[in-house]
């Protein structure tokens, strides 16, 4: 019980903080799994997405659409499992990025996915994720990352995880906003 209060008073104090002085953001996300496929949705303050994804081995492969308010987003993804011992994961992705309009360049961006996750009881794990990210829009190179921390309740065959995200842009030292959420995963 000990650990358990550690963790949930880590993450609040992780989460609380720095959200008095930079943008906030709730986001809702929602996945159903069924054998190798994957659909989900995300909804965050006015902008949502759509995926559809389908695991191969070590790789993922999906197709996305969203509506970023400014335009509307076709999105190819490809993810490769890299590593995964002890709790530990390490996964990278590559996605192409097509949007509707001129707001925003079509373009290639990188990922690299750093994960580690440790059981706190039967039905809960704590978890963190680092994913730095590179963009290159119009010849040029983006850095950006979205580093996450939460804790799964596992309900029968419902996840619920509720976490906390700090985004950083130009470099990981420069605070961007925060986004609180929750991912609910549903296996069929």
């Amino acid at each position: 019980m000990r650990r358990f209060l550690t963790a949930i008073g880590g993450l609040l104090l992780c989460a609380v903080l720095p959200a008095f002085a930079e943008p906030t953001v709730n986001e809702y996300n929602g996945y159903l799994e069924k054998g190798p496929w994957t659909a989900m949705y995300r909804r965050a303050e006015g902008t949502w997405h759509a995926q559809l994804s389908r695991r191969v081995g070590a790789f993922t492969v999906a197709y996305r659409r969203a509506d970023l308010r400014r335009t509307r987003e076709n999105r190819i993804i490809a993810q490769q499992s890299l590593f995964r011992a002890e709790g530990f994961s390490l996964a990278h992705r590559l996605e192409y990025r097509a949007f509707s309009g001129d707001a925003i360049d079509d373009h290639w961006r990188y990922r690299l996915i750093a994960g580690y996750r440790h059981r706190l009881a039967d039905n809960m794990v704590a978890w963190v994720r680092l994913q730095p990210r590179l963009a290159f829009p119009g010849g040029r190179r983006l850095f950006d990352a979205r580093d996450q921390v939460g804790v799964e309740f596992q309900l029968g065959a419902l996840r619920l995880s509720p976490f906390y995200e700090r985004y950083a842009f130009k470099s990981w030292d420069r605070h961007g906003g925060n986004v609180f959420g929750v991912h609910a995963i549903l296996a069929l």
